[in-house]
């Protein structure tokens, strides 16, 4: 069983590409090959649109693999840049410098990022907000309209019960006891 420092590493010419002679090599990211990374993810317009096979076409860095990229991109997306521990004590010396200007300039695409998501969340909300104001007075235009039927169809009732009260007042004998209840009876359905 190897432990973690009997692991040799290969490094790939210029391209920055550093794996391990495990089993199952895994890659370094190194800072130039991060800043590699970052520049192709910025030239397909951000994280979000970028996808592991066009990065990969952007970069042309050989014996990088769409699973090296897609495990990078998803923690680049949630803004965890995997700079852990270079065990190559040179290559560390070597680019602290362009972790550095790495780390800022993978600040301002986060930063840049996190501005647009804080932005598309605030018109999202503001959609809403217009949407629901819009149902809302479309809501309140029916109830104003229903209300005019309801006031319409309640003086079409009484002015019908007053023309009843009054055939019927016509036809019996005792005609002021008949007019009394209309009155009594028309003025109780305007309360």
């Amino acid at each position: 069983m190897n432990s973690t420092h009997d692991r040799q590493i290969c490094v790939q010419g210029d391209t920055g590409l550093v794996l391990t002679t495990d089993p199952k090599p895994r890659l370094r990211w190194t800072a130039e090959l991060h800043e590699r990374f970052v520049d192709a993810v910025t030239q397909l317009g951000g994280p979000d649109k970028a996808t592991p096979k066009t990065i990969m076409k952007v970069m042309g860095v050989k014996g990088l693999t769409l699973y090296h990229l897609k495990s990078h991109l998803q923690k680049f997306r949630l803004g965890k840049q995997p700079h852990k521990d270079l065990n190559d004590q040179a290559v560390r010396d070597a680019s602290a410098l362009e972790f550095q200007r790495d780390g800022a300039a993978t600040s301002r695409i986060m930063g840049h990022h996190f501005n647009e998501h804080i932005n598309i969340h605030h018109t999202e909300g503001l959609r809403t907000q217009m949407e629901v104001r819009r149902r809302l007075n479309e809501q309140l235009e029916v109830q104003k309209h229903l209300q005019m039927r309801i006031d319409a169809q309640g003086k079409y009732m009484e002015t019908i019960l007053d023309k009843a009260c009054r055939t019927l007042a016509g036809e019996n004998v005792n005609s002021q006891d008949t007019r009394n209840w209309s009155c009594s009876r028309t003025s109780s359905l305007g309360r």
